[in-house]
């Protein structure tokens, strides 16, 4: 049951570079299973065009989304599913001024990715993630197979990345 904010009590909120995540079941070494998640995109955060071999499903929560699959974009609202099968380049914005809460469904292999490149709320700074925290998510998504669009991909798209120092 999650509170007035969308967060789910008594559960470490990881932040990922503008959205936020809960795991809602534990991350076993076996991935024959699957993992259930809680996500947070606030107003105005956008996730850049990327893909990975992992199957994710997302159904939201509250809130409004905009989602792209290859290269079509789609909004999203309170009882939709977005379904985004492995090897598909992906992409979310939150344009609407609250935040998107949704579930998140997907493989152990990647909700385990995840809380390696996950950054636990109650330890960051305040400010945007420095050049070299990006360079090490980047370099970790990389050495797991996962593609990143680079800022010419995301711009084909209607997605402009900007730059921190």
């Amino acid at each position: 049951m999650s509170n007035k904010t969308g967060q789910t009590p008594d559960v470490e909120v990881f932040e990922l570079f503008g959205p936020t995540i809960q795991f809602l079941t534990p991350l076993p070494d076996d991935d024959d299973g699957y993992c259930l998640l809680m996500g947070d995109v606030p107003p105005g955060v956008v996730v850049p065009i990327h893909s990975h071999s992992d199957h994710e499903t997302f159904y939201i929560l509250a809130g409004e989304v905009q989602a792209l699959k290859e290269d079509h974009w789609q909004t999203f609202g309170a009882g939709d599913v977005f379904d985004v099968p492995g090897g598909t380049k992906h992409a979310f914005r939150n344009v609407s001024a609250k935040n998107a809460s949704f579930l998140i469904v997907t493989t152990m292999a990647l909700a385990r990715f995840l809380g390696q490149v996950a950054r636990p709320i109650a330890n960051l700074p305040l400010g945007p993630p420095s050049n070299e925290a990006l360079q090490r998510f980047a370099q970790a998504s990389l050495a797991e197979g996962h593609w990143l669009g680079s800022a010419a991909d995301n711009a084909a798209v209607g997605i402009t990345l900007l730059s921190f120092n």
